[in-house]
């Protein structure tokens, strides 16, 4: 627990995570476990874009208010790419305008090719930051490449595992996919394979499937390769039926194509599960062949 004589002194700011959906949401439910006193200002919420666009103003007010007062000595900043970095930009201006100490937290899996959007905007309010904390020795080398030199490595944190309920004794392999139904994240590859393969796995295998996006697309996809025996969809999951789907879980699966420090498969490891992963963002620093 961190006392609150330090944590006091600290901000931080980021996606609400009084209702956790997404993978820095979690981070930030886990450090408000560990702080005394968690001092937090949210940027954007999962609500209406009137509703996100009103909290983004509200947070840039609030941390005025608190820089005035100067009861702030370090403001850490969880960003992601795209909409994210450029609300958070601003944040990062009104800090180095009041000389606090600025980290910039990067979450962000597609960073690498959002970068080349706006290079010399992005270079320069990262260099505005104290430090630039990244989940990874990759994405340390990333942002040494593109000019940054005050790096820090900073593992992703989550609780401990909640085991509810006990392993299925059915005969089939149980796969585990939590994470948004899009193609970057892998889905659609993943049903695919199940398609393909249909005829030998069938019988043998059911993939069950956290997570949020065009579910008429999704379950189109579901109709169309004739797999709805082999597949299984749970809706958005967390608390309690994340950890029910852990506990049953064989195999954890994520064939991304773009990912920071993913927390989901930090969560099955918790759980003792073997990963199938891409190599692709800091999943080779954790995911490694023949261990995990």
């Amino acid at each position: 627990m961190i006392p609150n004589t330090i944590s006091k002194r600290v901000l931080t700011m980021g996606v609400d995570y009084h209702n956790p959906k997404g993978g820095i949401a979690q981070v930030l439910y886990a450090y408000s476990q560990i702080f005394e006193t968690f001092r937090f200002i949210p940027t954007t919420n999962s609500k209406n874009f009137f509703s996100r666009q009103m909290t983004g103003i509200i947070a840039a007010l609030k941390l005025l208010s608190l820089l005035l007062r100067k009861e702030i000595k370090i403001v850490h900043i969880h960003c992601a790419s795209g909409k994210s970095f450029y609300r958070k930009s601003l944040y990062i201006f009104i800090c180095q305008f009041f000389n606090v100490k600025i980290l910039c937290h990067m979450h962000s899996g597609h960073f690498v090719h959002f970068i080349h959007k706006c290079p010399n905007f992005i270079r320069k309010t990262l260099l505005r930051c104290d430090s630039i904390i990244v989940l990874g020795h990759s994405w340390k080398n990333f942002y040494q490449n593109i000019g940054c030199q005050h790096i820090d490595i900073i593992d992703n944190i989550i609780l401990p595992p909640q085991k509810i309920g006990e392993k299925k004794d059915d005969g089939l392999m149980h796969l585990i996919f939590l994470g948004s139904l899009t193609q970057p994240k892998g889905i659609y590859d993943l049903l695919q394979a199940l398609g393909k393969y249909k005829s030998y796995l069938l019988g043998k295998i059911k993939l069950h499937i956290g997570g949020l996006g065009d579910l008429q697309t999704f379950q189109q996809e579901i109709d169309r390769l004739k797999i709805h025996e082999m597949v299984e969809y749970h809706g958005f999951v967390s608390d309690e039926a994340k950890n029910r789907l852990f506990t049953i879980g064989d195999i954890y699966i994520l064939p991304s194509y773009f990912e920071g420090m993913p927390i989901s498969i930090l969560e099955a490891m918790s759980y003792g599960m073997p990963i199938i992963a891409s190599r692709t963002g800091g999943i080779p620093e954790i995911v490694i062949p023949g261990k995990t």
